[in-house]
């Protein structure tokens, strides 16, 4: 197709890409925009199998082979229709570690430069760790997927592969075109609800502070590293049971325990965090993979005389309030209150909260998913996701605030406030958290 026909797939961009191509262009070579995961698959592995079900899934993904290009004070994306899929393969099979030479290869292909404009948007492998365990390695700029259409895009691979190895007849593929989803987002822009719920988000950050942060403010790094843990599966459970009896759901309680141990470590009670919002369900985007993942500041004031079951109750509240207005895009939020073009925030850490289902299956195999990079990490990344052997509980954090120690130290007071809030719910908060030592706090620049 020549040129001018393909100008005429130009699509402006969502709110959640254009927050992307925003944070990319304060520094064009930054790497750090890169997202990745691992799927290890144990088990005798049908290597051809594999290789087609992973080109013809990452084919078919529109949001993957877009270019993203400027044109007057507009930015739009074009669909590159050759949808090119190169999947290299990597061996380290007879190295004395497989997986620590595994995981710094894929450390270092996540330094590659990112071009927007002209470079793919995504780079597959398949990694061998020995004659029966592999690596499929995905790594996508966030600009075309967030966490969950990673998940719709293994789900679909594991698919393809277990109807090709089974000898049976797939699913029928879905239609993962953007345009519904863009159209989708113009016409909420145009509608009443959007007036509303800038109105909304005005009024909620007046006067906002400076966030606390419980490190120096700087720049995304171009790597962010990590403290992790796997909780045993039974912590969902008895998450949701604490939840239960103080009459909220696991994810206000949570949330609220994250505020107290902002509390804790930093000494301060004006705490804002950002939390990430799926923003799918009863819209276009439920079924494509793309990057549709908003984030929302949630505000509170911390009063450490109230028992935490009270701090409970309290987000679940603020939860309820914000839920019908999330839909508005942090990166128009930041353009309102003039923050545009620059790497100024409106919360400390961001909490990434994943309930979704992240089972599949791989014919014949033992499948688990390795997250490898989340992307850019101003401050600290929280994520926790309920899995079927246990509970991801994860703290990426940017390296030129937080050093390893530092890092261990907060991710350990945050699992032992967790604890302490299923023995002790009523427990005031000053209380509670006494026995965390506090970290001076920092106020982002």
């Amino acid at each position: 197709m020549d040129h001018d026909a393909r100008d005429t797939l130009a699509l402006p961009l969502s709110g959640p890409q254009l927050g992307m191509w925003a944070g990319q262009q304060l520094d064009p070579d930054s790497p750090s925009f890169w997202t990745a995961e691992a799927i290890e698959l144990h088990g005798a592995l049908d290597l051809v199998a594999l290789e087609d079900a992973v080109r013809e899934t990452l084919s078919a993904c529109d949001a993957l082979h877009m270019r993203y290009v400027r044109r007057g004070d507009e930015v739009v994306q074009t669909l590159n229709l050759q949808r090119p899929v190169v999947i290299g393969h990597e061996d380290y099979s007879n190295c004395a570690d497989p997986w620590r030479s595994a995981r710094e290869w894929m450390s270092d292909d996540l330094l590659r430069q990112a071009d927007l404009a002209r470079r793919p948007l995504f780079a597959s492998a398949l990694i061998r760790l020995a004659a029966d365990r592999h690596l499929w390695y995905l790594r996508v700029h966030h600009i075309a997927l967030d966490g969950f259409a990673y998940l719709l895009l293994i789900h679909r691979v594991a698919e393809l592969y277990s109807a090709r190895v089974a000898g049976r007849e797939p699913a029928p593929a879905r239609d993962w075109s953007l345009a519904p989803v863009i159209a989708e987002e113009a016409d909420y822009r145009q509608s009443q609800r959007f007036i509303e719920d800038r109105h909304y988000w005005s009024q909620r950050l007046s006067g906002l502070g400076e966030p606390v942060t419980l490190g120096p403010k700087c720049a995304p790094d171009d790597r962010s590293h990590s403290q992790r843990a796997l909780l045993p599966p039974a912590q969902y459970a008895q998450w949701q049971a604490a939840a239960r009896r103080l009459g909220v759901d696991w994810s206000a309680w949570l949330m609220a325990a994250i505020f107290a141990w902002m509390h804790a470590r930093s000494g301060e009670r004006d705490i804002s965090v950002g939390l990430l919002v799926m923003n799918r369900l009863g819209s276009a985007a439920l079924g494509v993979p793309c990057m549709a993942m908003n984030v929302v500041p949630l505000r509170l004031r911390i009063d450490p005389h109230l028992g935490f079951d009270a701090l409970a109750r309290t987000v679940a509240a603020q939860l309820r309030e914000q839920r019908p207005h999330q839909r508005y895009n942090y990166e128009w939020l930041r353009t309102d209150l003039g923050l545009a073009d620059s790497h100024a925030q409106l919360y400390g850490p961001v909490v990434n909260l994943m309930p979704f289902d992240r089972g599949f299956v791989f014919e014949g195999l033992c499948s688990r998913a390795h997250p490898i990079s989340v992307g850019s990490v101003e401050d600290l990344d929280i994520t926790v996701s309920p899995m079927t052997d246990g509970v991801r509980f994860d703290i990426e954090a940017n390296p030129q605030a937080y050093d390893v120690a530092c890092l261990a130290g907060h991710h350990a007071a945050l699992l032992a406030l967790l604890q302490r809030i299923i023995a002790e719910p009523e427990c005031r908060i000053d209380v509670l958290t006494g026995r965390i030592d506090p970290q001076p706090a920092v106020r982002a620049a």
